[in-house]
């Protein structure tokens, strides 16, 4: 059976039994700090599980892409050598929030395994928690597995939970028996390759708290996991996900392009089409789905995948084969996922931006571990500390720090690495726990948000809380937040920034310090002028000129979006962006080159619009209503499915958003772009100012040309011109200056080789130069060298600091080493510098005269 009818087959019958049909969410989690990637179904139902969200169908179907390659849920160093490793799958699954509970969830996955698929009932099996009677009861009397099939196992596997803190509960699994020929009876502590997990059923009871404890949901429901991957592997009766359908099209294009027969390869060989073969799975998706390649967070981990990739092509070919294979991929799965597509160019530009950046980190890398095994040649290993290094900063895989190694003679302290691997996941696994979040004020609570009508509300208090705890009542001078039943604070939605304002309590105007929510009702920190309790009515005020200035951002911000898509096509996607009273920031993707020219064209459809003040119209409607539309959603966004926000300038820009806006796109003013960049490969950044702030800069740049106008006493269109031809002036002297300050060195140089002493046997001189620059203290140490062999120290005060160089001639290196030298130098004159045991350099402070003498006797105590 071939993945896409199993695809076919789990939609139609779960369709039959009244669940709705829910697209795949992005790889990138929507507003989920505690997630690096999505890397389960219910990752986009975590708040419909929490109570927080409602829906207007209460069971629902699913195939979500995930990745696993970071945080707490890694495989990525595992993919290549097992069967069934990825770190891109997708993940079926049947969700109950608060509809059917154990019985019918399991009875559900019963019937599709063994009457839609036709797997035989005699070679599955069921685990359960160790505590959960309920589930065992139902597999035995209601299902009618046979007792000796139904295992009671432990929460290791048997208690699922998401993170360390959210919707969690007991789980029941379903096992496939390969046969006894793969291996011996079941056992719940020992993986087999007998019994493959199929499908993970999860009963959602609980919550978990940040101390670790479990607090009963709102609601119960279900959360079920099935790879297809591995649903592909039992139903094409296949040893390893690679040999099924949804990878043997990559494998059969890298034979194609590298000449290399797969099935004819030894296992290491094997390993590195399977690498690619997943590699370019994830890291195309990833891409398609908004991430690029960084130094940290979600971005470090896809360079890691490419950078692990491209280590194994290498195994098959010199060639860059990233092109061709996502090319592959893209045609293979683009009718699941037409964001691939849709982002094809853009995913070619990274792959290739990141092989190229690779190849020269590689020739670093290689560079660093041959200096290693330098430092190491008595004891023959590279310590964990260096291994880690190489696999942390330079991207090698383990395998290959050691077959390096190996290859000259060396060995790798794996417990070492591996204690440093254990600091770092520990590390990335440490999150700042949101005490405000996990707050229970015994009730739900919620405020109304008043402000996109208006910027001031009376309203009650609701809620208070003082030293993380909700409190009835505080006394005056205390910091504490507040929160009223109404509030017009605009808190956070399509980047903008929260607003600024005050509190009036009893007639007194209280700056706010913070806004924020806590659960789904906004709260005010502020320091309290008075007592205050719950059911006070207080007065929330918006700070006005931030919030229409924000407003004026923000507005433009679309515009730009739309101003880009119009000018330079369709698939350019908005990557993040930030909405402040000050400024807005707008990141793209985009794979092309942007000229000054193309930007005043943006700049000027922008402003064209502003022009034609345009009103901005606010609608409401499902998300699935506004899809069909064309508006516009944005990846690491949140929607509510049955009501979303439409901001609307017609027949130019219409997207979902939740942040503020203008009326009319007229009361923007105008529009500037100040700062074009690229962020990463195929990623571009734009800030622009409006309003105010943009008339400041139009008066600012008025005033400067007018300066410069005045004092050269030209027209306007010839400032350029006049400061074109300065620059050329101060060129030309600078370079005459330089020559002066080279024929002035060339004449000292004889009179410094007159000042060399012999200390000890060995030929000394200490130059003082005055601003002096590295390149010319080079110079005079060369001559001195050139002219009589020995040691010498120059030393040049510039800008306010001391630079110094110093050498010693080879055939003095078995009297003097200038690393001790640099020991010597910062203890004593703070002084810092590196180097080798016969060339030093750096610099510090201030420069003592004293040093000479400090030098002589240095260079007398070691002789």
């Amino acid at each position: 059976m071939k993945s896409k009818d199993l695809r076919k087959k789990f939609f139609d019958y779960f369709i039959k039994h009244k669940h709705e049909k829910v697209p795949s969410s992005s790889l990138i989690p929507a507003l989920d700090p505690t997630l690096l990637f999505t890397n389960a179904g219910m990752n986009q139902f975590k708040d419909v599980f929490l109570g927080n969200e409602k829906r207007n169908y209460n069971k629902a179907v699913s195939i979500q892409k995930c990745v696993r390659a970071g945080g707490k849920h890694n495989d990525l160093d595992n993919v290549g050598f097992t069967k069934r490793h990825l770190t891109f799958f997708e993940m079926m699954g049947n969700f109950s929030f608060g509809d059917y509970f154990k019985k019918e969830a399991i009875q559900f996955g019963w019937e599709f395994l063994t009457k839609e698929l036709g797997l035989p009932k005699d070679k599955l099996h069921a685990t359960v928690f160790e505590t959960d009677n309920e589930s065992y009861d139902i597999w035995k009397n209601v299902i009618g597995i046979p007792e000796d099939r139904i295992h009671r196992c432990g929460a290791k596997d048997n208690f699922w939970q998401m993170g360390d803190i959210g919707p969690c509960g007991p789980c029941t699994e379903i096992f496939y028996d390969r046969g006894p020929e793969f291996g011996p009876a079941f056992d719940c502590d020992q993986e087999s390759e007998r019994f493959l997990e199929i499908w993970n059923l999860v009963f959602m009871q609980y919550n978990r708290q940040a101390d670790g404890t479990d607090k009963p949901l709102k609601q119960t429901g279900v959360d079920t996991g099935m790879g297809l991957e591995r649903l592909s592997l039992v139903m094409q009766q296949k040893d390893s996900v690679f040999q099924t359908d949804l990878f043997t099209p990559i494998i059969e294009k890298i034979e194609k392009i590298t000449g290399v027969n797969y099935q004819k390869s030894n296992p290491e060989i094997q390993a590195a089409f399977h690498v690619l073969a997943d590699h370019i799975r994830s890291a195309s998706l990833l891409i398609g789905d908004g991430c690029a390649p960084s130094n940290d967070g979600r971005g470090y981990v896809l360079r890691k995948i490419i950078r692990r990739a491209a280590l194994f092509a290498q195994k098959l070919t010199d060639k860059n084969i990233f092109p061709e294979l996502s090319k592959e991929l893209i045609k293979q799965m683009d009718g699941t996922y037409p964001e691939l597509k849709e982002n094809e160019k853009l995913i070619h530009q990274i792959l290739n931006s990141e092989i190229e950046k690779f190849a020269q980190n590689l020739v670093r890398g290689k560079q660093i571990l041959e200096q290693y095994m330098q430092e190491n040649k008595k004891s023959k290993i590279i310590t964990g500390q260096q291994a880690f290094k190489l696999y942390d900063t330079f991207g090698f895989p383990q395998e290959l720090i050691i077959i390096l190694a190996n290859e000259h003679g060396f060995t790798v302290d794996m417990e070492g690495f591996e204690k440093h691997m254990a600091a770092q996941r520990a590390q990335s696994g440490k999150k700042e726990v949101d005490q405000l979040a996990q707050l229970d004020f015994g009730k739900e609570i919620s405020s109304e948000f008043t402000g996109y009508d208006q910027l001031e509300t009376p309203s009650k208090i609701i809620a208070l809380v003082f030293e993380n705890k909700p409190v009835d009542h505080i006394s005056k001078d205390r910091q504490c937040w507040v929160i009223v039943e109404k509030s017009p604070f605009f808190i956070v939605g399509g980047g903008q920034v929260p607003d600024k304002g005050w509190l009036v309590i009893d007639d007194k105007k209280v700056p706010i310090e913070q806004v924020r929510y806590i659960n789904r009702a906004i709260a005010a920190k502020i320091k309290t002028p008075i007592d205050i309790k719950i059911g006070d009515t207080i007065t929330s005020i918006v700070n006005k000129e931030l919030r229409i200035n924000a407003m004026k951002n923000h507005t433009a911000t679309h515009l730009l979006q739309a101003a880009l898509m119009e000018l330079f096509g369709k698939q350019i996607k908005q990557s993040g962006s930030l909405v402040h009273p000050d400024y807005l920031r707008f990141d793209f993707t985009f794979s092309g080159t942007l000229t000054w020219h193309d930007i005043n064209k943006v700049e000027d459809l922008v402003n064209k619009k502003i022009r034609e003040n345009i009103p901005v119209e606010i609608e409401y409607m499902s998300f699935k209503e506004a899809i069909k539309k064309g508006v516009l959603a944005f990846f690491g966004e949140k929607y509510n499915p049955e009501k979303v926000r439409v901001v609307n300038v017609p027949e130019f820009s219409m997207e979902l958003c939740g942040g503020t806006h203008v009326e009319h796109v007229g009361d923007i003013g105008t529009f500037k772009i100040t700062d074009v960049s690229t962020i990463a490969a195929g990623h571009k950044r734009i800030v622009a100012l409006t309003g105010p702030k943009a008339i400041e800069l139009f008066q600012e740049t008025f005033d400067t040309i007018k300066k410069i106008r005045n004092d050269f006493n030209v027209k306007r269109s010839q400032v350029i011109e006049v400061i074109a031809k300065q620059k050329e002036e101060l060129k030309k002297a600078q370079t005459e200056i330089k020559l002066l300050k080279k024929e002035q060195l060339r004449n000292q140089l004889p009179l410094w080789l007159k000042q060399v002493e012999e200390v000890n046997g060995i030929p000394f001189v200490l130059v003082d130069i005055k601003n002096a620059h590295h390149d010319q203290l080079k110079d005079i140490i060369s001559y001195l060298q050139d002219k009589q062999p020995g040691f010498y120290f120059v030393v040049s005060k510039l800008d306010g600091r001391s630079l110094f160089m110093a050498s010693l001639a080879s055939q003095y290196e078995k009297h003097l080493n200038l690393k001790n030298l640099a020991t010597w130098l910062k203890e004593n004159y703070n002084l810092r510098g590196g180097g080798s045991k016969t060339m030093l350099q750096g610099g510090g402070g201030k420069f003592d005269p004293q040093i000479k003498t400090d030098l002589i006797e240095w260079i007398k105590s070691r002789i």
